[in-house]
């Protein structure tokens, strides 16, 4: 009985032990921000080293886009906390965890202390905070800002979670390499990524593994961008300047993002510094940019960004000539910060963009083009526990784009056609983020959008004034749920699974779609990686291929239009060398597309017949494998990538039911990138692309038959077309350079850029048709059509200039 009684105290104690020392573990979380600026920093690395081993962490912990971090669950011991961003110092700490009693920080063992951060950066620097609790710490990191080597490292592939086919780049990358124009584009710079195409020599529209620019999700600061170009693609509508950090992933993406097949990219604006009022300023020969920031109060900051072109200016000083369109836009960026408590923050930010294009209307005809973008979101994180981390939203978004082509007599219009289309959203969306332990990251949120559509297209001028009071408009609800869990299932294996429910009112669609990828580290330096995912998207853009113009139409799915669908795999490896100078990986992927929309060859665009009724309903495939060759330290950087892919459609209305090459199908795609450190003041940066022709639809025969007109007419003729873009425009490929001068003037600092599109002056192909006239026979007198081959060319080479300037 002794022993009895002597072996349940035994276990009693044991047990008491056990809890005892699970609860001294303790909880360390905080926010990671920029030192000067108080800006978050996302993505940071936090690791905990324990004294007995330096080389590998026994945990650690990333920031999410806000700067919060959290690292559940640590043991008692002493460790040595690291904190490390691309771009910035690195921060030590010796931190204790007593098996009783509360944590504390020892002596620091590197420079980048909470003390000596304060005697550097002053009042920016108080913000790093810390606190403590009896099972929690809360140490908030502040980083200076560095430069790695003489160079930053401006785009890295994401190695800390399972996430597969996704890119991090740096927006101030886009000033650093050559642009049409001298102005920076940060859509140009994700075309130079594998995987991603663009459209043609003057778009900035994103072509994501076989997927149509309407595929991809353009989010900024949350907020969704139906149209994100200038100029009719010339230019992004995202000022480089009031971006603070971009993401783009090619195909599978996690849960918390959906109601598109194809990408994501998704941007989040600068908050305005805290250190004080600063800006920067641009001039190039398109347009002129200025953004200004800095605090309002210790706990406010705002930055507002702005940019204009200014061709309807100069040419108005040029007395508005003929033949000359008269064009402008405009773009404005906003965005509030305001501190609440240590837990809670509230943001505002805003976008908004209008493009406006007109031809003289003193001529034979007259074109019309504007359309603009609108967001607003306004944004509460707030964190609940050292474990668990939300943020809500409410969300505005409003797009409207409208096309109009009139043949003129004396002024007035005779015949020519209009489109027309409009989406308005308002949507909620709530996310949060657990830290449920040491293995165990679960993120969960909803969104519901109402949209609310207008879209019209018509070839009737008499029925013009119809239009605007009679538009083809519909509501709906958009819904989602998502729960995904990053899983670190070994120390080499990690996952993450989840899945989205999401939900169309149109129709009463209900759709479960799985996502799930793997990452497992075959050594420190090698990483295998796979994934899964299924899509629907509920809204669809229909062009025009009749009409080379802007003629995009939004229309959502309806009980008789059914949402598109996608299913995609991806698996690839990739490899760390030269002391992880050099990042090497290879990718491929397939995916298989349902549901796809296109105008039937013989759409009746009248406002008497339904816009459903012009609808032709395919499929398509897409699968390729993509190389990528990224040096990213040093004075030397950049990176060599090539994509071998297919894409091709199916339509039982469109070439005869066979299967074609979309026009942007492009077998073989090669680009590369490099910036050169030549000096302190001097850097230079070039862009080499080649890309296979793309297809395009020609005449390969004639039918010829006799006029009853007298022999003086020519006789009339029908042209018997190849298949659907059967026939392969030249290659494309050109050399861009950038020579940057940096210098000191009024004791400001400004840098002097000069620009060389296509330097070799290669003569690429835009466009091509086929021209014919009626030519008579000198001997006989007897007329005969000619008929030529017409090629288009835009761009010789063109040297551009542009500055810009801190302040």
């Amino acid at each position: 009985m002794n022993r009895s009684y002597s072996l349940m105290i035994a276990a009693l104690l044991l047990l008491i032990g056990t809890t005892a020392a699970a609860a001294q573990s303790v909880t360390i979380s905080g926010t990671v921000t920029e030192a000067n600026s108080g800006e978050a920093i996302t993505g940071a690395t936090v690791a905990l080293f324990r004294e007995s081993d330096s080389t590998k962490p026994a945990r650690g912990g990333i920031s999410n886009r806000f700067g919060f971090y959290s690292i559940p669950k640590v043991a008692p011991g002493r460790y040595r906390l690291v904190a490390r961003s691309i771009g910035s110092q690195q921060r030590t700490e010796s931190l204790l965890i007593p098996e009783v009693g509360s944590p504390r920080l020892l002596e620091a063992e590197a420079p980048g202390t909470a003390a000596t951060d304060t005697a550097a950066t002053g009042t920016a620097a108080t913000e790093c905070r810390i606190s403590f609790g009896p099972d929690s710490a809360r140490l908030n990191i502040c980083l200076q800002p560095k430069q790695l080597m003489g160079r930053e490292v401006v785009v890295t592939e994401r190695r800390y979670d399972a996430t597969i086919s996704t890119v991090a780049i740096d927006p101030q990358l886009s000033q650093k390499l050559p642009s049409l124009g001298g102005e920076p584009d940060i859509m140009r710079t994700l075309q130079l990524l594998p995987g991603i195409k663009a459209g043609s020599e003057i778009s900035s529209g994103l072509y994501i593994r076989g997927g149509s620019p309407d595929q991809n999700l353009i989010l900024l600061d949350g907020a969704t961008v139906y149209n994100p170009s200038h100029i009719g693609g010339f230019l992004s509508t995202f000022n480089s300047d009031a971006i603070r950090d971009v993401k783009v992933m090619k195909g599978v993406f996690p849960a918390e993002y959906g109601g598109r097949l194809s990408g994501v990219v998704d941007m989040t604006m600068r908050e305005g510094t805290k250190e004080k009022f600063s800006g920067a300023a641009g001039i190039s020969l398109l347009n002129s940019r200025l953004t200004v920031e800095g605090p309002i109060s210790d706990d406010i900051t705002f930055m507002v960004s702005g940019r204009r072109m200014y061709m309807d200016l100069v040419m108005k000083l040029a007395g508005s000539p003929e033949d000359v369109p008269d064009y402008y836009f405009y773009d404005l960026n906003g965005k509030m910060n305001w501190r609440l408590s240590e837990s809670d923050h509230l943001f505002v930010s805003g976008y908004f963009g209008r493009d406006d294009f007109k031809t003289d209307p003193r001529g034979t005809d007259q074109l019309l083009l504007n359309w603009g973008n609108a967001t607003a979101n306004l944004r509460w994180s707030h964190i609940i526990s050292p474990t668990m981390f939300t943020n809500f939203s409410a969300i505005f978004t409003n797009y409207d784009c409208s096309t109009t082509l009139m043949e003129l007599f004396k002024g007035s219009p005779t015949s020519g056609f209009k489109t027309s289309s409009q989406i308005r959203d308002l949507a909620l969306r709530g996310e949060a983020q657990i830290f449920a332990g040491e293995d165990h990251i679960i993120k969960t949120g909803f969104e519901a959008t109402n949209h609310l559509f207008n879209a019209n297209a018509t070839d009737a001028l008499n029925e013009f004034e119809k239009i605007g009071a009679n538009p083809a408009t519909m509501s709906s609800l958009e819904g989602g749920f998502f729960l995904q869990d990053e899983w670190q299932i070994t120390p080499r294996l990690q996952a993450n699974i989840g899945a989205r429910a999401s939900y169309f009112s149109n129709g009463g669609y209900l759709r479960l779609e799985p996502r799930a990828s793997l990452a497992y580290s075959i050594t420190d330096n090698i990483t295998a990686r796979g994934g899964y995912s299924a899509h629907n998207q509920y809204l669809h853009m229909i062009t025009r291929n009749d009409v080379a113009l802007p003629t995009d139409i939004w229309f959502p799915a309806t009980s008789t239009i059914q949402p598109a669908t996608s299913q995609q795999i991806a698996a690839g490896v990739e490899t760390r060398l030269f002391d992880n100078e050099v990042l090497l990986s290879v990718e491929g992927y397939y995916k298989t597309m349902n549901n796809l929309l296109e105008f039937k060859d013989t759409a009746s665009f009248s406002l008497l017949a339904p816009l459903e009724s012009s609808f032709a309903v395919g499929s398509g495939k897409a699968y390729g494998v993509e190389f990528f060759l990224n040096k990213q330290v040093g004075d030397f950087t950049g990176w060599i990538g090539y994509t071998l892919s297919w894409t091709d459609r199916t339509f039982a209305d469109l070439n005869r039911g066979k299967t074609f090459y979309p026009r942007f199908d492009r077998r073989h795609d090669i680009s590369v990138v490099a910036t050169y450190e030549l000096s302190d003041s001097w850097e230079v940066g070039a862009t080499w692309v080649y890309a296979t022709g793309q297809g395009v639809t020609v005449p390969q025969g004639q039918l010829i038959y006799d006029r009853e007109e007298p022999d003086s007419y020519a006789p009339e003729s029908r042209y018997d077309f190849s298949e659907r873009n059967g026939y392969r425009l030249p290659a494309f490929h050109k050399l861009d350079l950038n020579f940057s001068h940096k210098y000191q003037w009024f004791n400001l600092p400004f840098t002097l850029s000069l620009n060389v599109y296509n330097a070799y002056n290669r003569q690429n192909v835009f466009s091509q048709s086929v021209d014919k006239e009626s030519v008579q026979n000198e001997a006989t007198g007897a007329r005969y059509q000619k008929h030529t081959l017409q090629r288009i060319t835009l761009f010789p080479t063109l040297l551009t200039v542009g500055l810009s300037c801190k302040f």
